[in-house]
């Protein structure tokens, strides 16, 4: 569904609302203007609360990281996800995953940066560049 600009930057002041300083999202926050708009309810808010969702979900997104290994870690990646920290921030979500398909190494995901040191993907490089 289309919106129009005053409510694109109506949602974007509120997600701004819904930032700490650090630039996390701050819960309570969310909590508040939604109740807000919700009891309000002004022109095209269904619109505007749709486009603050999706706002919200592009950050956590932002902000989750991703290991997938291909035989299990001793630590279940806790090394790795510090690594990404320390580089990059702390994350709001981090996932670790077991993939055998992989047949050795890692992939790690952290928003939409993907890191692949997978063995599966460089054969399949390979089989490309004798293509």
């Amino acid at each position: 569904m289309k919106i129009d600009r005053q409510t694109r930057q109506n949602a974007k002041k509120y997600f701004r609302a819904c930032l700490r300083p650090d630039g996390s999202l701050n819960e309570q926050s969310i909590r508040e203007i939604i109740g807000l708009l919700m009891a309000e309810k002004p022109r095209n808010y269904i619109p505007l609360l749709n486009r603050l969702l999706r706002l919200i979900e592009m950050a956590v997104e932002e902000r989750t990281v991703r290991v997938e290994s291909a035989t299990p870690l001793l630590d279940q990646g806790a090394s790795v996800f510090a690594d990404l920290e320390r580089r990059y921030g702390p994350a709001s979500r981090t996932e670790y995953s077991e993939n055998p398909k992989l047949l050795g190494g890692l992939r790690v995901r952290r928003g939409s940066n993907i890191w692949d040191g997978s063995v599966v993907t460089r054969l399949e490089r390979l089989q490309q560049s004798f293509s």
